[in-house]
């Protein structure tokens, strides 16, 4: 064998080495909004960073799982309200393994361990647990932050890093027993977020305080659901438990550095990010299958630079869920320049352009329910349709075809806004509900 040969040889068995190896359980993906930037305008790029969590086959494996309910049995909750949130309850306890640890919390104006941590068992205490559960009744006010304390207690028990740890809060009505700022709950949440727990939040009818359910879920990175219907309470509790099936990844981190001649100038509809002019972290505690978690880095270049330059450079590092560290990933956000503005504008990223969209939309509903707050409704109303003219004016590559149905739930609002003179409860909620959802990618 000669030596051209014999590199052909090692070549096909390195590639097909490199085929063969697994892919990671987490994905980085870099894209800039544009291939080419057109030199007489503003020189600003938007990079898209993208995380993706592998799908996992339902093949029976899923992480396991330490989690406490907290019920909201308040006055409020009497009748079809307390029914479908004891079946909610119950089916968790069907949801769950055997070695999983469930406990249980009930709040009204006091809160009671109904359950203590126990592993679920096997049939005879699941049937056991679920006649405690149904043995629930309504009571008086609603102590909620006390409620999440007395749960999270009950997962700090039981806390292991390579579990699941949460807790599932529901509540129908306003907190009026003890703290009840959503500062209160933000800083409950980044407290249970340090210990490695997360609450997830789901606001039943339209009488609870959206902006502390939403605080709390924000706070210890986990979800948020507004519920209208009761009746919708059981696979709420569902979804919920699938989606916490499958994780992945822990300690995430993203650095973003930008090359000489390059300046980062924010991660967009992100204030909560720090973002320096050359560096920017972000930072995750967990990732679960399939999910995907996409944040916009807004870049400018200076006149000086070459005809092509990295907008933005990217490294993501993890570690496995037993602790190891994976290997960091790498992708640099290549753009040129160009004197043809058209070619500049046909070559945006569809998608990219679409995230953009969302974030941008998101904004301006954020702002709006700040101004119906503040009795400026008349304020609130033309920020939503300026949104809607904007999305309508953005060059045709940029018009994507979720653009029409998302400017319509901008005239939607707006209208019903305009014709009340504010936001109701339902509305408000809803609009939060959304915003939520676009914010941290999530299935509305």
């Amino acid at each position: 064998m000669n030596k051209l040969q014999l590199l052909t040889v090692c070549a096909a068995a390195l590639a097909q080495a490199a085929s063969a190896s697994p892919a990671p359980d987490v994905t980085l993906r870099v894209t800039p909004e544009r291939e080419y930037i057109y030199k007489s305008g503003p020189r600003e790029v938007i990079v898209q960073v993208e995380i993706e969590g592998r799908k996992v086959d339902d093949d029976g494996r899923r992480s396991p799982m330490n989690l406490a309910i907290v019920l909201d049995r308040s006055g409020s909750m009497e009748g079809a309200k307390i029914e479908k949130a004891r079946q909610a309850a119950a089916m968790a306890v069907d949801k769950l393994a055997d070695d999983d640890f469930f406990s249980l919390v009930t709040y009204d104006s006091e809160t009671n361990l109904l359950i203590e941590p126990q592993r679920i068992g096997n049939r005879d205490n699941r049937e056991e647990l679920k006649q405690r559960i149904h043995r629930i009744q309504p009571g008086g006010s609603t102590a909620l932050h006390a409620g999440v304390v007395l749960g999270a207690k009950q997962v700090r028990q039981k806390l292991v890093k390579e579990r699941v740890n949460r807790v599932i809060l529901l509540s129908d009505g306003i907190a009026n027993a003890g703290p009840s700022r959503p500062s209160d709950l933000s800083s409950l949440g980044r407290e249970l977020r340090s210990d490695g727990i997360s609450v997830s939040t789901v606001g039943l009818g339209d009488d609870y305080n959206e902006d502390l359910m939403t605080a709390l879920a924000e706070a210890s990175n986990a979800n948020y659901y507004y519920v209208k219907d009761a009746e919708k309470l059981p696979g709420i509790f569902a979804q919920e438990l699938g989606a916490s099936r499958s994780l992945l990844a822990r300690s995430i981190t993203i650095r973003i550095s930008a090359p000489e001649g390059v300046r980062l100038k924010e991660i967009v509809g992100r204030p909560d990010i720090k973002c320096g002019d050359r560096t920017a972290e972000i930072s995750m505690p967990e990732l679960f299958g399939a999910e995907k978690r996409r944040f916009l880095v807004r870049a400018v270049a200076e006149e000086n630079v070459p005809e092509s330059v990295e907008a933005a450079q990217v490294e993501l590092n993890y570690a496995a869920v037993n602790g190891d560290p994976a290997p960091a990933q790498r992708i640099a956000a290549k753009v040129a320049f160009t004197d043809d503005e058209k070619k500049a504008n046909d070559s945006i990223q569809v998608e990219v352009a679409r995230e953009n969209s969302v974030v941008q939309n998101r904004l301006a509903k954020e702002l709006a329910v700040r101004l119906a707050d503040e009795g400026k409704a008349t304020d609130a109303v033309a920020v939503l349709r300026n949104q809607a003219a904007v999305n309508a004016a953005a060059p045709a590559p940029m018009q994507v075809p979720a653009m029409p149905q998302e400017n319509q739930r901008l005239e939607a609002a707006a209208a019903d806004l305009e014709a009340r003179g504010g936001l109701d409860k339902a509305r408000r909620k809803a609009m939060q509900f959304e915003n939520f959802a676009d914010k941290y990618q999530k299935v509305r």
